[in-house]
């Protein structure tokens, strides 16, 4: 009996959808072509007329990733949305970070790849939407319009992302003293701006 593609006439997508169930599950090192059109139920060459080679694949799994981010971003801090005071400014700001981290957490492998060297990609089309980035540099900026922090550049932008980066990085190694919940990462995005001053 042969069994029925999963795919029904799109299949970059179901490659896609794949590709970031295998991400998440830590077992992406692994995956082919072969092996993909296999679970797919498609022929290698069904694959191959989208994807030129793996890589394409794992490019095009990180820029998934980062949508599926920006939607958590966008759930967090609406990017057409403005803070009305200082302290909406850093609610939102800590929510932000909350989203990063928890994404992280409970995508590491997907989130790893993203970060990794398929994460930039000089061939995706530029999305419409703001990047992940852009988003952190709004969160900045409305806590400097009201005083909350006294500068928001590129530098400050870079530091703030890479301290949140590193704390969701290290919430898998055994080394952590805390889990992360939302309340710790609370506390720590604040400890962040103090760092910054």
């Amino acid at each position: 009996m042969t069994r029925k593609p999963r795919h029904h006439g799109r299949l970059p997508e179901a490659v896609i959808a794949l590709a970031i169930d295998a991400a998440r599950a830590g077992s992406i090192d692994q995956m082919s072509i072969r092996d993909v059109s296999r679970r797919l139920g498609v022929s290698p060459a069904a694959v191959y007329r989208h994807f030129p080679d793996r890589e394409a694949i794992l490019r095009a799994v990180a820029q998934a990733g980062f949508n599926l981010l920006a939607d958590q971003f966008e759930t967090a801090l609406p990017y057409g949305s403005t803070a009305p005071d200082a302290a909406a400014a850093l609610e939102r700001y800590q929510a932000l970070a909350q989203a990063y981290v928890s994404f992280a957490r409970d995508h590491y492998g997907l989130w790893r790849l993203m970060f990794g060297p398929y994460g930039r990609d000089p061939q995706a089309p530029k999305l419409a939407r703001p990047s992940t980035y852009d988003w952190l540099g709004k969160a900045l900026g409305e806590l400097k319009a009201f005083g909350v922090i006294g500068s928001a550049t590129a530098e400050d932008q870079y530091f703030v992302w890479t301290a949140v980066h590193g704390f969701s990085d290290l919430q898998t190694s055994p080394a952590a003293t805390q889990s992360a919940n939302d309340a710790y990462i609370r506390r720590h995005a604040i400890m962040i701006l103090r760092a910054l001053g």
